[in-house]
């Protein structure tokens, strides 16, 4: 019996080989180049053996390719070349343009108007490096693409803090997952991140100098230190996460408006304003001054500060001594003293892109005054529903009697808030005066502020007072729990189909089966 003898020559073999390792290394470059987008390094590095390879094969192949046959292989292989390239153009473009689609509620899992406006506009490069192991790191990817995608001035880099510890320790990083944003020679570190940290730090991050508003106080206005249901802690929170400081100015002791307070609040004061504060307020505003001025009616009767009301008619704005209420608003579940804001303005910053509603308790109508100067735009930004009024006899609300009364009531639907710029004729300003009137102070209170827009709209007429166009828009939104609320006939619907009829259609269909197979 003869003894078989198996050789391998490795030089016989030598194309079958070089085939398996270009596989090989095409496999493991867009791996590399999926998984690890961060490391360019890896893929380039990869990319050279194989590049080598392919020459390599190549020059195996130049005397078999002068063959009929071999053309039709080479034809073949480019054919092959030519699927992958689209396939690899095709998953490059489905990478840096990712088309989503998001059925949340609150479409928690889509980038916030204000995020996708921000990022959109960097005029500076933005590093977010992401320090976390592998698992929380792939948690956190598909909210860093989402920011990537925006802008290629925002770069993502992930380091593990157990392979560089010497990196995270001189970041000054103490948490897995904590994400820090570099710009400008500034950095800023989030914890826990969500888009609404990433966002406000971003904000934070960019902003050279926190632009600062002034409360006026003395007046009985409502507090921004306050933690009760009618102060206004929650906006001054939401206002520091947007870089803006908040201070109490007190114009008696002040004499003027410093230099330091990029716009004035005045949120519902009850109390009359001396003269001297009068004129400091008017000529702060006539010089191109910049303020936010709600002003609440009294249904007692009467002007809480009518000196306010003058300063606001030499600009155009005129407040009703009048209480708006709604009857919708009963169908939300609120006073018909809770009007809604329902329609808003496509003319202005403001609210041009604003959606939603607005919860505006207590209001009363403003009226824009005929007959601007030329160098002046004085318009409504925020209108109730056309079922509102405005009751004029406040009296008849204390008795009870909340009735329209046609020639005496102002029908809806009724201007709530009014913005106006520019500069009186006679001014010599440099830049015009913005300012923007609410006819609530109570809507952004601790208790209300939660509710619809309100916050979104005071924070965006601030943004807009102080030339910050660039934050005005939709904030992110808090993740929820999804719930599916029926009324009676519906849920009663939904048992007897699904508990009766859908059971009752499978036993008859059982038995219509098993009849049909008997009689076989």
């Amino acid at each position: 019996m003869k003894k078989m003898n198996f050789k391998f020559n490795i030089k016989d073999h030598v194309q079958t080989i070089l085939w398996v390792v270009i596989a090989a290394l095409l496999v493991a470059m867009l791996f590399a180049r999926a998984v690890y987008p961060e490391f360019l390094g890896l893929t380039i590095a990869i990319g050279i053996p194989l590049v080598v390879a392919m020459i390599v094969l190549i020059r195996k192949n130049q005397q078999a390719l002068k063959s009929r046959t071999a053309a039709y292989g080479l034809n073949s292989a480019i054919t092959i070349l030519l699927v992958f390239g689209l396939l690899g153009i095709g998953n490059f473009l489905v990478l840096r343009y990712p088309l989503k689609l998001d059925l949340t509620q609150n479409k928690i899992h889509s980038l916030s108007d204000q995020t996708v406006k921000l990022v959109k506009g960097l005029k500076t490069d933005v590093r977010a490096v992401l320090f976390a192991k592998v698992q929380q790191r792939e948690q956190m990817r598909s909210l860093l693409d989402n920011y990537k995608s925006l802008s290629p001035k925002f770069v993502v880099e992930y380091v593990d803090p157990d392979k560089e510890p010497t990196r995270a320790k001189t970041s000054g990083i103490k948490k897995y997952g904590t994400i820090l944003l570099q710009a400008s020679g500034r950095e800023s570190k989030v914890e826990d991140a969500t888009e609404e940290k990433i966002t406000n730090a971003l904000i934070k991050l960019l902003k050279e100098k926190s632009p600062t508003l002034c409360a006026v106080v003395g007046h009985g206005e409502k507090s921004f230190s306050s933690a009760e249901a009618d102060g206004y802690q929650s906006v001054k929170g939401a206002l520091s996460e947007q870089a803006y400081e908040v201070t109490e100015l007190n114009l008696m002791t002040e004499g003027k408006v410093p230099d330091t307070c990029s716009a004035v609040i005045i949120l519902g004061p009850t109390k009359s304003f001396f003269a001297p504060e009068v004129k400091v307020i008017r000529e702060y505003l006539a010089q191109g001054g910049r303020a936010i001025i709600a002003l609440d009616v009294n249904l007692k009767g009467g002007e809480y500060s009518p000196e306010l009301n003058g300063i606001l008619q030499s600009w155009y704005v005129k407040p009703i001594t009048a209480l708006i209420v709604d009857p919708l608003s009963r169908m939300l579940g609120v006073d018909a003293a809770v009007p809604i804001l329902a329609t808003f303005s496509k003319e202005s910053e403001i609210t041009k892109d604003f959606q939603g509603n607005c919860y505006f308790p207590f209001a009363r109508p403003l009226e824009v005054i005929a007959g601007a100067p030329a160098g002046m735009t004085v318009h409504w930004i925020a209108q109730t529903t056309p079922k509102s009024w405005g009751v004029v006899d406040l009296g008849s609300i204390q008795k009870g009697e909340v009735a329209y009364k046609p020639g005496q009531d102002k029908q809806g639907p009724l201007t709530a808030a009014v913005a106006v710029e520019g500069k009186h004729p006679e001014s010599k300003a440099q830049r015009n005066t913005r300012l923007v009137v609410f006819g609530s102070s109570s809507f952004v209170t601790n208790n209300y502020s939660r509710y619809g827009g309100n916050l979104d709209f005071f924070l965006n007429a601030a943004s807009w007072v102080m030339e910050d166009e660039s934050l005005i828009s939709i904030r992110p939104k808090e993740s929820g729990a999804g719930k599916v609320e029926l009324s009676q006939k519906q849920g009663t619907t939904v048992f007897l189909l699904t508990v009766v009829l859908l059971p009752l259609l499978i036993a008859a269909a059982g038995i219509v089966f098993w009849v049909y197979r008997r009689r076989l």
